[in-house]
Formats: structure tokens, C-alpha cells, sequence
């Protein structure tokens, strides 16, 4: 994971004098608001890359503190990512900032995806062929869950009522700190739901490397290194 983010500041004049007078506060509320136009999450899952450049032991190193017990046949490697970039804008209302999230794009797509299966096993192999399933196997799983993630963090971005949109502003009268404490906010919101994507990805790739499910796939051919 390597969080990112990046925000945009537009700061304009209201240019509706006072505001509201019937208004405790300053800035206007629409509860009406679609705060789902604001959010987008994407999540792209790259085509992944086969490596064929390294041999079983190369292989072994590559994997050290994977979990995985015995030797290394094959390896699946996502560089996961987390990056968020956010626009904000904000109107002066009787001298206090009214500001709000104008757009939320959060982003999970992958930086890349390899695949490796060691060059002692060509590709007209048995083993060759086992490999591949089973790593295949563990790239359909990383995508289902990193879809379901997205759909996850969208639904709770756009179901927190305290993230500031055009329909509930935040008010302050110190615009130095916005970016931090709206930084925040989105974190808040975030962190949660990709720690338990990431957990739950954990554990779903850990099934598919179960010891049994490991001996069926070294049954089916007899020429393993």
C-alpha cells in the first residue's frame, strides 16, 4: 500500500451578500444533495505480466515471508496501491469559508501484477500447465476482491453524511487547516474498509495455497524440480 493524495483548493467569492438571515449558519444545507455524483472509485486490475526469467531457487528468495510452506513452484506478486485525489471548493458566506468536497476519486489500481513460473519448466510441460492454473487462480481471486473493495469504499464514501458536499458545507474561519482536516475526513472513511480488504484478501489466498490443495496440484504430474 502506499497512500497518496493530493488536493485542490478553489476558494471563490459567494457574491450573495449576507447569505441566508433565516440561516443559523452560514453556509447553506441542501439535505437533497446527491453526494454520490461527488465519489468515483476505480480499480483497474492490470493484465499481468508472466516472468519466466528466474529459475526455482531465484523463485524461493522472491518469496521468502509469503507464508507459504515447502518449495516455491509458482508466485503471483501485486504491487497494491491506495491514492485518493480530491477537489475541493469553498464560498465566503458573512466572512466565514463554506467548504466542501467537490469531487472524491479514490484509486486502487494495481501498479502491476507478475506472474512467475520458474524457467525450469517449459511451456509444453505438465508442470508448466499446473503452475499457470494455480496461479491464475490466485489472480482471479486478487481481482474479485479488489472489485468488491471498490464497491465497498464507494458505497461508504457516499454514505457518510459528515464528509462535506455542496448539500452540507463545512464551515470555518480558518482555510489554512482545510486540507488537513478534510484529508482526514477521507481517511477516515477509507483506512477501515482497505484494511479489511486487505485482510480479507489475505485469508482467500491462503485457501487456495491449503496443504491438500497444494498435493492434488503436484499429483497431476510427475516431473516437479
Amino acid at each position: 500500500m502506499r497512500p497518496a493524495a493530493a488536493l485542490l483548493l478553489l476558494l471563490a467569492a459567494c457574491g450573495r451578500g449576507g447569505g441566508d438571515s433565516h440561516s443559523e449558519s452560514a453556509c447553506p444545507h441542501d439535505p437533497s444533495f446527491d453526494r454520490s455524483k461527488v465519489v468515483r472509485v476505480k480499480a483497474e486490475f492490470p493484465p499481468a505480466v508472466l516472468r519466466r526469467d528466474l529459475d526455482l531457487d531465484a523463485l524461493a528468495k522472491e518469496s521468502e515471508g509469503s507464508g507459504v510452506e515447502g518449495r516455491t513452484q509458482g508466485l503471483t506478486l501485486v504491487d497494491s496501491q491506495l491514492t485518493f485525489r480530491t477537489l475541493v471548493k469553498a464560498e465566503t458566506v458573512r466572512g466565514r469559508a463554506c467548504v466542501w468536497f467537490d469531487q472524491v476519486i479514490v484509486d486502487l489500481t494495481p501498479a502491476s501484477v507478475q506472474i512467475f513460473v520458474p524457467r525450469e519448466y517449459p511451456e509444453d510441460t505438465c508442470e508448466y500447465q499446473a503452475v499457470m492454473a494455480h496461479e491464475r487462480d490466485h489472480e482471479r481471486v486478487h481481482q474479485e476482491r479488489l472489485t468488491a473493495a471498490a464497491q465497498e469504499i464507494e458505497a461508504a464514501l457516499a454514505s457518510a453524511r459528515w464528509l462535506p458536499a455542496r448539500g452540507n458545507p463545512l464551515e470555518t474561519g480558518d482555510r489554512a487547516s482545510v486540507e488537513a482536516a478534510l484529508t482526514d475526513k477521507i481517511k477516515k472513511v477509507v483506512a477501515p474498509v482497505y484494511a479489511k480488504y486487505k485482510e480479507d484478501l489475505r485469508l482467500a489466498q491462503a485457501e487456495l495455497d491449503r496443504p491438500d490443495l497444494y498435493q492434488w496440484t503436484t499429483k497431476r504430474c510427475s516431473g516437479w524440480k
